[in-house]
């Protein structure tokens, strides 16, 4: 493609490549993530440097991945230098459903920008269609511009070799939309990487999007540090019963109502940060398990959140919400048994001996409870696992406890709180850090042309969550007690990230729509003043 880029200005080249990657389909989980990974190499292949040093562009295949999906990596090695700057961004996007009548054109940023040049229906993206400053299509801002960027300013600094002072690495990822596994595995080679020329890394520079906050906001958001992610879920068992009879039950998806009535959105349950973008718990899933029709109330429902980590130990986090169920079951029980009551007396029958109540636990303290109550643990884990090794990783900790339960058989209801994958650990820049005050200089620097604000947390959730850890062993350990299978079905290489420790920012592209059918990047602002920006930032990490 260089031939195609040569004469072309920094922000042409950015948008030649960053329309180029939006037309590779890519959509996490497919074979579009390989197709995706073979054009990033394939472009860094015709960049001259890489031309006359081959060896410096490779890729990684993930292990035992069915569709063959890999990193890609290009590295620019300075004679003499250990303090390398990565510039990373993840390849795959989300898919393309979400554009209804427009899928055929997902891909097409001229299409696109012609159809909301007329489509009143939202004047804000009708009035970016009809500026021209704006590039549109699934991945225009997450984030295949941030991966021009990075491809970009690596073939910038490829052609001005002298005002390098350090090394260059760029860091390509796949699976970013869901596991994170591209990440996880590109761990192995930045320790091999960094025994094998000696490097120190000093800071990995994200280009994932930013976005405004609210109409009309102007401000560049740039981060140093990254929120983590636990998926909290809950397990819940209820006593089933005819409906016939519905006040002898406890009916699972009530409970599970309540509990999302309870943490959904509640801002009651966030750590207090100032100034920060601290968002409460989610609902990704509710689902009963009954699998057709009849007049029995459900046993058995599955749900669970997606629950945002700052400074707080998710072992904290889970106690805590295990704390707050524990408290609202009990008011469910009492209200039951009062509905129950009113209902006999009504009929003038005879009142009866209600023992319902309702248990919770944590996973650890579940499997405590199931000891004591003479369930040989271990063996059932192990004996689990050997058939049921091919689940989808967000089943394993419903499906174990499901199995466990009915090896116990005690017509107990209910509620097991545990994690499940992904999990993303938070990490932070200490503000009296380095690189925090060469971040803040090279900002303070450009305060005259943009309006800037630091941020500790990127919000949105990112690969750069695993370039470092926070939380010390003993609270890993804590978590990973409370986490199914872990070591089985998402081992994370937490030694390693103690172990590699780079701080990681995010400079991210301008843009609006993400994850949404009007996905559009701010041309002006990403590809003509950021790229420079994050080359000073660069050039300011290289000196001592």
């Amino acid at each position: 493609m260089y031939k195609e880029l040569e004469l072309l200005s920094d922000e042409q080249r950015i948008e030649a490549i960053t329309r180029k990657l939006v037309s590779v389909k890519s959509v996490n989980g497919t074979a579009g993530e390989v197709a995706i990974a073979e054009e990033v190499e394939k472009i860094l292949r015709s960049f001259p440097f890489f031309q006359q040093h081959p060896d410096f562009v490779w890729t990684q295949k993930l292990p035992g991945d069915s569709l063959g999906r890999k990193n890609v990596f290009a590295f620019i090695k300075k004679e003499g230098a250990t303090k390398t700057v990565i510039y990373h961004s993840h390849m795959d996007t989300v898919g393309i459903d979400d554009f209804g009548v427009l899928k055929e054109e997902a891909l097409d940023s001229d299409q696109l920008n012609e159809y909301f040049k007329g489509y009143s229906e939202d004047p804000d993206i009708q009035k970016d269609a009809l500026s021209g400053n704006w590039l549109f299509g699934r991945g225009a801002l997450d984030m295949k511009s941030g991966d021009a960027v990075n491809l970009a300013n690596l073939l910038y600094y490829s052609e001005h070799p002298k005002e390098m002072t350090g090394n260059l690495l760029f860091m390509g990822n796949c699976v970013e939309e869901n596991d994170h596994s591209g990440a996880i595995t590109s761990l192995d080679e930045l320790e091999k990487l960094k025994q094998k020329y000696n490097l120190t890394y000093e800071v990995a520079v994200n280009t994932d999007f930013i976005s405004p906050k609210y109409e009309g906001d102007q401000q560049k958001y740039i981060y140093y540090g990254a929120a983590g992610k636990a998926l909290t879920c809950f397990y819940i068992k209820g006593i089933e019963t005819h409906v016939g009879n519905t006040y002898a039950g406890v009916d699972s998806t009530l409970v599970a109502s309540r509990i999302n009535l309870l943490i959904n959105n509640n801002p009651e349950f966030v750590e207090d940060i100032p100034d920060e973008e601290i968002l409460p718990s989610s609902c990704l899933m509710l689902r009963d398990q009954k699998d057709f029709y009849n007049v029995q109330t459900a046993k058995v429902t599955h749900m669970y959140f997606n629950t945002f980590t700052y400074k707080r130990p998710v072992y904290e986090i889970l106690q805590h919400l295990k704390e707050a169920v524990q408290h609202d079951c009990s008011d469910l029980v009492a209200d039951l048994v009062a509905k129950q009551s009113a209902y006999l007396n009504g009929l003038s029958f005879p009142a009866v001996k209600d023992e319902r109540k309702i248990k919770v636990f944590t996973f650890a303290e579940y499997l405590d409870y199931l000891h004591q109550e003479g369930v040989q643990v271990d063996d059932l884990i192990h004996s689990f696992w050997l058939k049921n090794q091919k689940l989808d990783k967000r089943e394993v900790g419903f499906a174990l406890i499901d199995y466990l339960d009915k090896q116990l058989n005690d017509n107990v209801a209910k509620v097991v709180l545990f994690l499940a994958p992904p999990f993303c650990p938070h990490n932070s820049i200490a503000q009296d850090s380095r690189i925090y005050q060469k971040l803040k200089s090279t900002l303070t620097d450009y305060g005259q042309e943009e309006d800037f604000k630091m941020k500790q947390f990127f919000p949105y959730l990112s690969d750069s969550s695993y370039l470092a850890i926070d939380e010390t062993d003993a609270e890993i350990n804590k978590l990973t007690e409370n986490f199914p299978l872990a070591g089985k079905i998402y081992p994370l290489p937490y030694d390693k990230m103690r172990s590699l420790n780079i701080p990681a920012v995010d400079i991210g592209v301008f843009g609006k729509g993400a994850h949404t059918w009007k996905e559009r990047v701010y041309k002006p602002y990403s590809f003509e003043f950021l790229p420079k920006l994050i080359r000073d930032f660069t050039a300011k990490t290289w000196k001592k």
